[in-house]
C-alpha cells in the first residue's frame, strides 16, 4: 500500500514538472528575460508591435543609428543612380575610422560606399556620401534630422553622418526600431544590404564582413549590424525570421561579453512566446448594413495580421464606425466604414469595410429621373427655361431661313 501511494506521489510530481516546463508556451507568456544591456527592444516587423522593452526611450549615443540613417538617405536620394561615382575629398578621409584608405580625388560607386558604411562601419565612406548627396556634411546632417522627424523619431538628433561621439547627438532603442523597421520594409535594396554577410570591396583589396556574429550562430538571422563608441557599451541590431515571423532585436549599451547572449535571450523569448497570425481574413463578413431595400455584409478586402502571445486571446475590444443606411448604388470598391480592433498591448488595428456585393438602384429610369427632378427642383426649372429659350432661338432661325428661301423662289419666278 505504501509503495502504491509513493508511486502516485512520484507520478504527480512528474506531471507537475512537465506542466511547469510548458509554462509560457501553452498557458501564457513566460516571464521576460533578464538582460545586462542598459536599453533594449524587441519588435515584430510586420506591424511594429512591441514584444519586449527595457528603458526604450533612454537617450543614448549610438553610432549605429548614424550609419543606418546615412545608408538609408543615400539609397533614397540616389535610387536608380547607385552606379554613379562619388569623388573623395581630403576632408572626407581625414577622419577617425577611415579604414578603407580611399584615395583623395578617387571616384567610387555610391552603391559600394553604402555597402561599406552598413557592413564595415567605414567613416570615410560615410563622409564621401554626405558630401556627394548633401553638398557638405552640414547639408547632409540636415537631411538626416529631417528624415528622423518624418519618421516621428521624437527622441533622436544627429550632428554627423559617421556616428563619432558628440555629446549633442542621441537616439533611443524605440526610435532606432522605428528606423530599422522603416528601412527594411520600405527599401528592398537596404534590406538586401542589411541581410548581407560579406561583400568584396570595389578594388578587390579586402572583404567587407558584417560584424554581427549571430549571422553564423543563430538560426533564422536575416539582418544585422553592430557598433560602439566605447568597448564596454556595445550595440547589436539583429533581425531573424522563423515560421514567417520576423523580429527586430535591438540591444544598446551592453557589456561586450553579454552582447549576443542578451540578443539571443530576447529573440528566443519572442519566437517561443508569440505568434503572428491573421486577425481578419479577406472576404470575412464583419457587419451587416442596409442598402436601399437590401441587407448586405461588409467585409475586409485583404488579410490583416497581428502578433499575439501564444495561447492567449489578445483582442480587448472591437469598435465599428458605420452609417445606419445607405442609398444605392454602392460598389465593392467603396469604403462604407471602419472596424477598429483594440489589442491588449494598446495596438489599434483599423480594418476598412467594403460591400460584399455591388448594389444598384432598383428604381426604373423614369422614376429615378423624376426623383432627381424633385430633389433638384430649382436647377431643373432653370434648365427647362434655358432649354425653352434655346428651342425658341432654333425655331426663329429656321423660320428666317424658310422666309429667305421662299423670297428667293418668288424672285426667280417673277424674273422668268
Amino acid at each position: 500500500m505504501y509503495k502504491k501511494i509513493l508511486a502516485r506521489i512520484q507520478c504527480l510530481m512528474v506531471v507537475m514538472l512537465i506542466l511547469c516546463s510548458f509554462e509560457g508556451s501553452v498557458f501564457g507568456v513566460a516571464e521576460a528575460p533578464e538582460i545586462k544591456a542598459l536599453s533594449a527592444i524587441l519588435m515584430e516587423e510586420q506591424r511594429g508591435q512591441i514584444l519586449y522593452e527595457k528603458n526604450p526611450r533612454e537617450k543614448l549615443h549610438i553610432s549605429c543609428a548614424n550609419k543606418i540613417m546615412t545608408g538609408l538617405i543615400a539609397l533614397e536620394k540616389m535610387q536608380n543612380q547607385l552606379n554613379t561615382n562619388a569623388t573623395v575629398s581630403k576632408k572626407a578621409v581625414s577622419v577617425e575610422g577611415a579604414v578603407l584608405n580611399l584615395e583623395v580625388g578617387g571616384k567610387y560607386p555610391v552603391e559600394d560606399l553604402i555597402y561599406s558604411v552598413l557592413l564595415g562601419s567605414t567613416n570615410d565612406s560615410a563622409n564621401v556620401l554626405a558630401e556627394h548627396i548633401g553638398g557638405d556634411e552640414k547639408g547632409f546632417v540636415e537631411l538626416m534630422n529631417k528624415k528622423a522627424r518624418e519618421l516621428e523619431m521624437e527622441d533622436t538628433y544627429f550632428t554627423n553622418p559617421t556616428g563619432l561621439y558628440d555629446e549633442k547627438q542621441y537616439t533611443t532603442a524605440y526610435d532606432l526600431a522605428i528606423l530599422i523597421r522603416y528601412a527594411i520594409t520600405k527599401s528592398n535594396t537596404f534590406n538586401e544590404i542589411f541581410s548581407s554577410k560579406a561583400r568584396p570591396w570595389v578594388d578587390g583589396t579586402q572583404i567587407l564582413i558584417n560584424s554581427n556574429e549571430l549571422f553564423w550562430s543563430y538560426d533564422g538571422v536575416d539582418g544585422g549590424k553592430t557598433g560602439y563608441n566605447e568597448k564596454d557599451r556595445q550595440t547589436a541590431i539583429t533581425t531573424a525570421t522563423r515560421n514567417g515571423q520576423r523580429l527586430i532585436c535591438i540591444v544598446l549599451d551592453s557589456p561586450e561579453e553579454s552582447l549576443y547572449d542578451d540578443s539571443i535571450k530576447l529573440l528566443d523569448y519572442g519566437f517561443l512566446n508569440f505568434r503572428t497570425g491573421i486577425l481578419v481574413s479577406m472576404g470575412q463578413p464583419l457587419k451587416k448594413v442596409t442598402v436601399g431595400d437590401k441587407v448586405i455584409d461588409l467585409v475586409s478586402i485583404g488579410d490583416y495580421y497581428y502578433t499575439y502571445p501564444a495561447g492567449e486571446n489578445y483582442i480587448k475590444d472591437i469598435e465599428f464606425k458605420v452609417a445606419e443606411n445607405f442609398t444605392p448604388p454602392v460598389l465593392k470598391s467603396d469604403v462604407l466604414g471602419i472596424a477598429k480592433y483594440f489589442l491588449e498591448d494598446g495596438t489599434v488595428i483599423e480594418v476598412s469595410l467594403h460591400p460584399a456585393v455591388d448594389v444598384y438602384s432598383s428604381v426604373g429610369w423614369f422614376e429615378s429621373l423624376l426623383n432627381q427632378v424633385r430633389e433638384y427642383r430649382d436647377i431643373a426649372v432653370l434648365l427647362c427655361i434655358l432649354f425653352a429659350i434655346e428651342i425658341f432661338i432654333i425655331i426663329y432661325h429656321i423660320v428666317r431661313l424658310i422666309k429667305r428661301a421662299f423670297s428667293r423662289l418668288v424672285y426667280k419666278s417673277g424674273g422668268n
